[in-house]
């Protein structure tokens, strides 16, 4: 079948360059805070559309919050996780969808930095260089060619930021250099246009996130494009990393704990919205809710601090497993805040037009992500103790 192309309305990445001057955790997270009240405004049109507006993308450039975690020598903030995991949380009190987008087009820049220094300058010096995400491509392996990695018949579903970006990092096997030898994951750089993008992202919720499939018949990506999965963790990094903290943490243990985030901020909006509107139905204990919420957000932030001043790089294997329980815990936690808000706050909220309605919608669908799989990652917390020098690992990364 042939895919259908993404329609034409769809929007196109600006020019906006990168910000060059290094901010502070405050500052990003009060420059997310204070673009809330636009979001709220534009999110039932994002809905809607199926998009966040190339407007609204502008903005969150514009504030430098997709680039907290791009280094400073390449023109970003040089900040850390916490901070992305707490502008992801004001921008979603606004709009899910926003939020999505600033996780994982702004997590994504974290490893570009660890790529080859040709490719940090092809796509990290470009101006308006967003970069989507697709962490499990499908598909056979990519075949080794002189000078780089010939790709066929290689399709991507739940592509995150495909909208608005200019490059995908896709997650797909390549070939091994020695027969016999395992298929190695790898992250590959594949320029937007070499893509056929398939308009299928017709969902429940997270609507606005535009996380839509591609196809590519055929493509090649040169070697300084191609980063094996291996390099995003300290103790199996074969080449330098860049300097800071934030480029001691394994992406096994952090690399989805900003979309923690969305839910935080769902949560969060779902309470706000209850509290305006004056009723008192005795399951729905605001105190107590809120109390939840921000129990989860400390959590994830208490489990960042250890891994950041962790003896062992990356934090040890408990420590990382500890992490991703947590992230687990805390989307599952905030999802079951929105639900209780939804099923007490009354009939009017069946409507499309209620915001409630959408925060539901929002808050479930991105509780289905993998990484939120509370039974997975706990079930894999309880094997790291019960023998913590073993190699238990837990099944395949997330793929979006």
């Amino acid at each position: 079948m042939t895919p259908t192309p993404i329609p034409t309305t769809a929007p196109v990445p600006t020019t906006t360059p990168i910000p060059v001057a290094p901010t502070t955790p405050a500052a990003s997270i009060a420059a997310a805070r204070a673009l809330v009240p636009a979001l709220l405004e534009r999110a039932p049109v994002a809905d809607a559309e199926r998009t966040v507006a190339a407007e609204t993308v502008a903005l969150v450039e514009e504030a430098g919050l997709f680039h907290v975690l791009t280094p400073v020598e390449l023109g970003g903030q040089g900040l850390d996780f916490e901070t992305a995991l707490l502008t992801t949380a004001e921008l979603s009190r606004g709009c899910a969808s926003t939020g999505w987008l600033r996780a994982v087009m702004g997590g994504n820049t974290w490893a570009v930095a660890q790529m080859d220094e040709a490719a940090q300058k092809e796509v990290l010096r470009e101006p308006g260089h967003r970069i989507a995400l697709q962490l499990r491509a499908g598909g056979p392996a990519a075949e080794r060619v002189p000078g780089g990695y010939r790709l066929r018949g290689v399709r991507g579903r739940f592509c995150s930021g495909i909208d608005h970006a200019r490059w995908i990092l896709a997650g797909l096997d390549v070939e091994p250099a020695e027969a016999g030898r395992a298929a190695i994951p790898h992250l590959l750089l594949i320029p937007v246009e070499d893509v056929t993008v398939v308009d299928d992202w017709y969902t429940l919720g997270l609507r606005g996130t535009g996380s839509r499939s591609f196809v590519i018949e055929e493509a090649f990506v040169p070697e300084h494009r191609a980063l094996p999965q291996a390099e995003l963790d300290p103790l199996t990094a074969s080449r330098p990393r860049p300097d800071g903290p934030v480029f001691r943490m394994a992406f096994t243990a952090t690399g989805t704990v900003a979309l923690a985030g969305v839910l935080l901020g769902t949560a969060r909006a779902a309470l706000d919205l209850y509290a305006g509107t004056g009723r008192h139905v005795p399951a729905v204990d605001l105190p107590a809710l809120t109390a939840t919420v921000d129990a989860a957000e400390a959590l994830l932030r208490t489990d960042l601090a250890l891994l950041t001043h962790s003896a062992v790089p990356g934090g040890s294997r408990p420590e990382q497993a500890r992490m991703r329980r947590d992230i687990a815990y805390a989307g599952v936690r905030c999802r079951d805040v929105v639900d209780t808000v939804f099923r007490n706050a009354g009939s009017g909220g069946v409507y499309d037009s209620s915001p409630l309605q959408r925060l539901w919608r929002d808050a479930n669908t991105a509780a289905l992500h993998p990484t939120f799989d509370l039974t997975r990652w706990g079930g894999h917390y309880a094997a790291v103790t019960a023998a913590p020098e073993a190699p238990v690992a837990p099944t395949a990364e997330p793929t979006s």
